[in-house]
């Protein structure tokens, strides 16, 4: 299986494991412990969440039963918000929010109420790259060429990546992206590239894999650019969207809007938990990663997988949180 996430496990976690590997076990004998999914089942974050929820009980002390409880609604917010301020703060209720929720608060997106750095964040899944593909008819054959060369591109719903990242493109770059908006998902807006109505669409990696992957094998499809920090081993030579920052503040907005890539699908308990609970439930997320069974499950699935430990993935939400607020500012502007 060909994910650098499986070879390179043990690695990712020694550290963590480590540290949490004193801590004493919070008993959840007789105890529901509740996985939130902020959004619909049948999606890629309900996927992630019930395999983790499959996994997770014989890790926690009792070995408690484990359930997901999908909780959709305002893109994830609802249920982030319910997480924050509500749910109890006794290790049983853990939560899979969506990826750009510190985006969110920085951009100041209407309904935000939580900081982001005090939830007590377990680990991650998987990271979630998305590719801004092109068609093998259209002109344009790099991102460079899209500087002189127009693309019509599908988008989804006016926040979405599909529409952001190219506007952010063409307003910061100079590029040719011309978005046509309102498509209703990835399914669609593949369909529409195949019937010639647009010439680029974006999707995420791990279903590019999956969907049609012989548009891969046989370059039906062309990879422009991920929108991402840095390349993934993948996609080692397809440019990463930061590495086309022409100055510091350019580098700082994209990092920014790209950190929801890297945050994917994690696990999250509310703020306030005492130290104890937070480090046994690390400690479980570690073991759960490592769970044969777990293993087993995500290659016979053909899932991606790229874990990373809790205190890591605490580390990076909070340096996400630190941008100057004065070019937090500006990025508002591309996602208006």
């Amino acid at each position: 299986m060909p994910r650098s996430l499986l070879a390179g496990l043990a690695g990712l976690f020694l550290l963590a494991a480590g540290a949490a590997a004193g801590a004493a076990e919070t008993d959840y004998s007789g105890k529901t412990v509740t996985i939130l999914s902020c959004f619909a089942a049948g999606g890629g974050y309900d996927t992630y969440a019930r395999l983790y929820a499959a996994h997770l009980g014989p890790h926690l002390a009792g070995n408690p039963s484990v359930v997901v409880k999908n909780m959709p609604g305002a893109g994830g917010l609802a249920c982030t918000n319910s997480l924050y301020s509500t749910a109890p703060r006794d290790g049983t209720v853990q939560g899979m929010v969506p990826q750009n929720v510190a985006t969110a608060q920085l951009l100041g997106a209407p309904g935000t109420k939580y900081d982001v750095a005090k939830f007590n964040w377990l680990g991650r899944i998987n990271s979630n790259i998305e590719v801004q593909q092109l068609w093998h008819s259209s002109q344009a054959k790099t991102i460079a060429d899209v500087k002189r060369i127009q693309v019509v591109a599908a988008g989804t719903g006016p926040d979405s990546s599909s529409v952001v990242f190219p506007r952010i493109l063409d307003e910061m770059l100079g590029m040719k992206f011309k978005v046509v908006p309102g498509y209703e998902g990835v399914s669609m807006v593949t369909l529409a590239m195949e019937r010639g109505e647009v010439e680029s669409i974006a999707r995420p990696w791990a279903l590019s894999k999956t969907v049609h992957p012989e548009w891969l094998k046989d370059k039906t499809i062309i990879n422009l650019v991920q929108y991402t920090a840095q390349r993934n081993a993948e996609l080692a030579e397809v440019p990463a969207v930061v590495e086309l920052a022409e100055t510091p503040e350019q580098k700082a907005i994209l990092s920014l809007y790209t950190s929801g890539s890297d945050i994917g699908r994690s696990i999250l308990a509310p703020p306030g938990l005492p130290d104890a609970i937070v480090a046994d439930a690390r400690r479980a997320f570690d073991d759960t990663m490592h769970d044969p069974q777990l293993l087993a499950d995500i290659k016979r699935n053909g899932l991606d997988f790229d874990p990373l430990a809790g205190a890591r993935l605490q580390a990076l939400v909070v340096e996400i949180t630190r941008i100057d607020p004065a070019l937090a500012e500006k990025a508002k502007h591309f996602s208006r």
